[in-house]
């Protein structure tokens, strides 16, 4: 459960935009100096650590602080009717962002002809795709 004032609604907010924003800032990052694109090789590795790092941190304090992850990966045997529908919702929610960002990264690397996607985008995707139901958790429930 989260528990309300360890973390305000607008500073999940936040955090979300945060997470979400880096982790795409990383991955662009990776393929600017993936094919070459403009970037010098340290210092794009340098703001692709600092990136991550913000990644990371945003994640243990808006997701692990408040249980939100825990909650939006738990069995539904453990959770109330109100819970389970709230967890349903923000599901199918995240997944309908998904598809849509899924499909436009991997039909732009065909169009512009840079090959299929690598296996970075595809563990951010992974994650992505396992962020976005707690994000919507943490976006929009007061208290879950």
């Amino acid at each position: 459960m989260i528990v309300p004032g360890i973390l305000s609604k607008k500073k999940r907010r936040i955090g979300v935009v945060l997470n979400i924003a880096a982790l795409f800032l990383t991955v662009f990052l990776f393929e600017l100096i993936r094919f070459d694109m403009g970037i010098g090789k340290i210092a794009g590795i340098v703001l692709m650590g600092l990136s991550l790092v913000t990644v990371i941190i945003s994640f243990i304090i808006v997701f692990g602080s408040t249980r939100i992850w825990k909650m939006s990966h738990q069995r539904m045997k453990a959770l109330d009717e109100r819970q389970i529908q709230v967890i349903l919702n923000a599901t199918r929610i995240s997944y309908s962002i998904f598809v849509i960002v899924a499909l436009i990264l991997i039909y732009g690397f065909a169009l512009i002809e840079k090959g299929p996607i690598d296996v970075v985008i595809a563990a951010s995707l992974l994650y992505l795709a396992h962020l976005l139901p707690a994000s919507i958790l943490a976006w929009t429930e007061k208290e879950i």
